[in-house]
C-alpha cells in the first residue's frame, strides 16, 4: 500500500509567552512515553539489551575454568569480550586515522568507512571513557532511534501491530548481536530507515542528509539513491517539467561516499582505496551472481568435511542468505515499489563480490550479517506474523540461535 496514516499529535501547543509549569512538562513527558511509537521499541530494546547482558555475565563466567581453584572474579573481562574482530578496527581508525597499516596483515583500515569511528571518537572526546565502552555506547545508542524510526515506518505504511512485530524480529534475528557489538550494524539501521521514512513521507531534504550520513558509513549506503530518486521521479508523475530544487536533495546521498573519497585520495592518495583493499578479504567481482550459492553449495557438499568449522559457516551464511533472497524476491511483490528496488540494489552489488579469491572457503563469509540491516525484509515478516505458526516458528530458532553467536562472539570466535 502506497500511504499511511499520520502520526498523533500529543497535546496541544503552548503560546511562548505562557509559562508552563514542571507538573505540565511532566503530564507531557508521561503521555509522549505512552505513546505506542514510543514505548514499544523502547520496551523491546530493554529487553533485548538486558539479554545480551545476562549472556556476557552468564558466558564470560560458565565457560571458565570452572572446576579451578580459587574462583577468581572475572568482572574485569566482562567488557573486553566485546572487544573482537571489526570492533579492534574501528577502534584503531577512531584512535589513530586511517594512514597506517598492520605489519603482516593484508586487510587495511581504508575498507571501513569513516562515520562510526568518528563518533567514537567524539564519545571519548566528551566522555574520557574507554574506546571500547563508548563504542558499544554508540552502538546501542543508535538502535533506540532506529527502532523507533522503523516501528514509526511500518506503522504508517500499515499498522501498529505489525510494526511492534517487526521492531522485534529485527531484534532477535540470528546476527543481532552485532546491534550489541562495537560495529556499524546499528548506526546503518537508523540512518537508512530514517532515509526511508523522510523519503516515503516527501521529506526530500532529510532523505538526503541521512542517506548522505549513511554513504558515510557503509559502502551500500549509497544504494538509497536509487529508492530516493524513484520516490521523487513519482511524487513528480515521472515528468522532468516537474522537478524542482529539492531533486537537489537527490545530491546530499553520494555526497557521503564522495566525502570519503575525498579523503582518502588526501591521506592515502587512492580515492577508491575502500574498494582496492576489499582484496583482503579475499573479495573478487563478479556479474555471475549465483557464483557465490553455487560455490557455497560445493563446499559444503565437496569440499569441506562433514561436521566441519568451515561447513558449518557455509551452512550459516548460504541458508539464512538464500531465506533472505526468497524473503526478498516476496517482499518486493507486497511492499511499495522503493523497497523492491532497495532490495535489488543491495543483492545485486552483494551478490557480484562474494569471497572467493584463493578458493577461500566461506564464499558467502559475512552475508547472515549483511542481511540484519535489510530492514524490509522485516517488514514483510511482520506483516506475516500475524498468524501464530509463523510468529512462533521464527521466534524460536532465531532467539536460540541468536543466543549460541553470542556466547561464540564474546569469546572470540569467528561468527559470520
Amino acid at each position: 500500500m502506497e500511504g499511511g496514516q499520520t502520526d498523533s499529535v500529543i497535546g496541544r501547543r503552548t503560546p511562548a509567552s505562557v509559562s508552563v509549569s514542571p507538573a505540565t512538562w511532566l503530564s507531557r513527558l508521561r503521555a509522549a512515553a505512552l505513546e505506542p511509537s514510543l514505548r514499544e521499541p523502547l520496551t523491546i530494546w530493554l529487553l533485548t539489551r538486558a539479554l545480551f547482558l545476562v549472556l556476557t555475565y552468564f558466558g564470560v563466567i560458565l565457560y571458565g575454568q570452572v572446576f579451578s581453584q580459587p574462583h577468581p572474579t572475572q568482572l574485569h573481562q566482562l567488557l573486553p569480550s566485546w572487544d573482537r574482530w571489526d570492533t579492534v578496527w574501528y577502534i584503531d581508525i577512531a584512535r589513530r586515522g586511517y594512514a597506517w597499516h598492520r605489519p603482516g596483515v593484508s586487510t587495511s583500515p581504508t575498507a571501513f568507512f569513516p562515520l562510526y569511528p568518528l563518533l567514537i571518537r567524539a564519545g571519548v572526546a566528551l566522555t574520557h571513557r574507554s574506546y571500547l565502552a563508548v563504542a558499544l555506547a554508540v552502538s546501542n545508542l543508535a538502535l533506540l532511534p532506529a527502532l523507533i524510526y522503523l516501528w514509526k515506518l511500518v506503522a504508517w505504511e500499515r499498522h501498529s501491530a505489525a510494526a511492534r512485530r517487526t521492531v522485534l524480529y529485527i531484534t532477535v534475528f540470528p546476527t543481532a548481536l552485532f546491534f550489541f557489538a562495537g560495529y556499524t550494524e546499528s548506526l546503518y539501521l537508523l540512518l537508512t530507515v530514517a532515509s526511508f521514512y523522510h523519503l516515503r513521507r516527501r521529506d526530500w531534504l532529510l532523505a538526503g542528509v541521512f542517506g548522505g550520513l549513511a554513504a558515510a558509513t557503509r559502502v551500500t549506503g549509497v544504494l538509497l539513491l536509487v529508492p530516493l530518486a524513484y520516490e521523487y521521479a513519482r511524487d513528480r508523475n515521472f515528468t522532468i517539467r516537474r522537478m524542482d530544487w529539492w531533486a537537489l536533495s537527490l545530491t546530499l546521498v553520494p555526497a557521503g561516499l564522495a566525502a570519503f573519497m575525498i579523503y582518502l585520495g588526501h591521506t592515502v592518495n587512492d580515492p577508491l582505496a575502500f574498494s582496492h583493499h576489499q582484496e583482503g578479504w579475499q573479495k573478487i567481482f563478479t556479474w555471475r551472481l549465483w557464483a557465490g550459492f553455487l560455490e557455497t553449495i560445493r563446499q559444503i557438499a565437496l569440499v569441506q568435511p562433514r561436521a566441519s568449522f568451515f561447513e558449518a559457516h557455509n551452512v550459516l551464511n548460504g541458508a539464512l542468505g538464500a531465506l533472505s533472497l526468497v524473503a526478498s524476491v516476496l517482499a518486493a511483490r507486497r511492499l511499495p515499489a522503493a523497497y523492491g528496488l532497495f532490495l535489488l540494489a543491495f543483492w545485486v552489488v552483494t551478490l557480484s563480490s562474494p569471497a572467493m579469491a584463493g578458493g577461500y572457503p566461506v564464499p558467502l563469509v559475512s552475508l547472515s550479517r549483511y542481511v540484519l540491516t535489510l530492514f524490509p525484509l522485516f517488514i514483510y515478516l511482520g506483516i506475516l506474523g500475524t498468524r501464530r505458526t509463523i510468529n512462533d516458528s521464527y521466534l524460536v530458532p532465531a532467539t536460540a540461535l541468536l543466543s549460541l553467536l553470542t556466547v561464540q562472539f564474546i569469546h572470540g570466535g569467528w561468527v559470520v
